[in-house]
């Protein structure tokens, strides 16, 4: 591994993100939330609750809270800044024909987006030593305590989000919307794994804990599992819990296992380098001859003596349905579809209703991407329909396809006069277009629209499948 090469692609990455009006926004983020994620004594709701009970503000409980907020519900922002910023374009035509190592470059990039990382928890620490001042006596403010707490939490998982970037940028199949959608099984599969043995000590079972809140909270408590991270309204006689959170970070395993997880992280680069796949410029797929049933009837040869095309006399109609067009995309898009329709008609609501948002999800947030790239835009703006029209047409267009794929599970409920179904299948797709191409218009990709959504697939699935249940 040439480090010549390493500190170039640094530095070409850092001087990007410099770059970024989007860097400023990642800054903010942590810091303005702190101020309404933390609890103050003799507070009656909380982000992170023991027993039932809110923790006692001190210095060190300050820091955990700050690194448990980064640790978990801010690394799905991490992941969507380092996959939709600057540096998602890479000059790979010049990089891969040029002499440099892959694994090199790969970690130098790496090393950039740990530095932008690091840049964000600087700032929440600031923010967290400004917040006790606020909140604690002055002899309570120990800067020391919550610079550690923040940092040993928080420092490991946002490592492997940068490693993750840099390891699905390595394969075809992963640059696409599966790197989302594995980062999304990935950060809710970390949630899972500190519940399996984090709260029992010892280095291995720290090991499943990389999120690295359990020890720190859990300890002193008899290994107590009874907490609650998000938001808890406490009952107004619960008193509050006094947790030894310095015990927790000193306990046995606990700062090797940080430690191990930083090595981790260190190490997907390299392997990202080695397994790289180099970009094939005009490849071209070929059809699978059971797809060639949706393939479009061949177009006929432009006629130069035909009269011009009469201005249509409902455009808002035809624009609606043109963005439908183009949200079920090709072939595959369409089956898609027809499967979430087949399963509505035969499978619950529970399942039907999560299967055709997932399907819309999708379809939405790549369409949202594409409509929303600089260069189309400046073409959009030449039309008859101003940009805001289409996005208008774009929620009604999403709306109309949950409702045809919704269609066979609302039929029987409208023969009887019930439209649950119905209005719930309307809703969830105009708001999921609506959040797709919002999101869309500020990130100039589909990856954050893919994964908010996704994130809200995931409540609406473990909602029961739907409002209506």
């Amino acid at each position: 591994m040439s480090l010549a090469v390493v500190r170039s692609s640094m530095a070409t990455s850092l001087t990007r993100y410099g770059r970024s009006a989007g860097l400023w926004i990642l800054l903010l983020v942590a810091p303005v939330g702190a101020r309404f994620m933390i609890a103050a004594r003799g507070a009656d709701s909380t982000l992170i609750a023991v027993d039932n009970r809110i923790p006692w503000l001190t210095s060190p409980v300050l820091g955990v809270t700050l690194g448990v907020v980064i640790a978990t519900l801010l690394l799905p922002v991490a992941f969507i800044y380092l996959r939709a910023n600057v540096t998602r374009r890479q000059p790979w035509q010049v990089e891969e024909v040029s002499p440099a190592g892959r694994a090199s470059i790969a970690y130098g990039r790496w090393l950039a987006d740990v530095a932008v990382l690091a840049a964000v928890l600087a700032a929440t620490t600031a923010a967290g030593c400004l917040l006790a001042l606020l909140l604690l006596p002055l002899n309570e403010v120990d800067p020391a305590s919550i610079i550690l707490t923040l940092w040993v939490i928080a420092a490991p998982p946002l490592a492997m989000v940068a490693a993750l970037r840099v390891m699905f940028d390595a394969r075809p199949w992963t640059r696409g919307p599966l790197g989302e959608v594995l980062f999304f099984v990935f950060w809710l599969g970390s949630l899972v794994f500190v519940m399996v043995g984090g709260q029992t000590g010892g280095y291995a079972a720290n090991m499943t804990d990389l999120p690295g809140f359990m020890s720190p909270i859990t300890y002193g408590q008899g290994g107590t599992d009874a907490f609650v991270i998000g938001g808890a309204r406490i009952p107004p006689d619960g008193a509050p819990i006094h947790l030894d959170v310095m015990s927790g970070v000193m306990a046995d395993g606990y700062l090797a296992a940080r430690l191990s997880w930083l090595a981790v992280a260190a190490l997907i680069p390299l392997l990202a380098g080695l397994i790289y796949t180099p970009h094939v410029a005009g490849k071209t797929r070929k059809t699978a001859g059971w797809l060639k049933i949706l393939e479009p009837a061949q177009a006929r040869p432009a006629d130069p003596r035909a009269r011009p095309a009469r201005f249509g006399m409902l455009p808002g109609v035809a624009l609606v349905m043109a963005e439908a067009r183009l949200m079920a995309g090709n072939r595959k898009g369409l089956l898609a579809m027809a499967v979430a329709a087949a399963v509505s008609l035969f499978a619950p609501w529970s399942i039907a209703g999560p299967t055709a948002m997932l399907v819309l999800v999708f379809a939405a947030t790549a369409h949202a991407g594409r409509s929303e790239q600089k260069g189309l835009l400046a073409l959009t703006r030449t039309a008859a329909l101003a940009p805001t029209a289409r996005r208008i047409a774009f929620v009604l267009a999403g709306m109309v396809l949950a409702l045809v794929m919704t269609a066979p599970a609302a039929a029987p409920g409208l023969a009887t006069g019930d439209t649950r179904i119905l209005l719930e299948a309307g809703a969830v797709g105009a708001a999921s277009a609506a959040a797709a191409i919002t999101l869309g218009a500020l990130t100039r990709s589909a990856t954050a629209p893919r994964l908010v959504l996704l994130i809200v697939w995931y409540f609406y699935l473990n909602a029961g499948g739907g409002l209506i249940g």
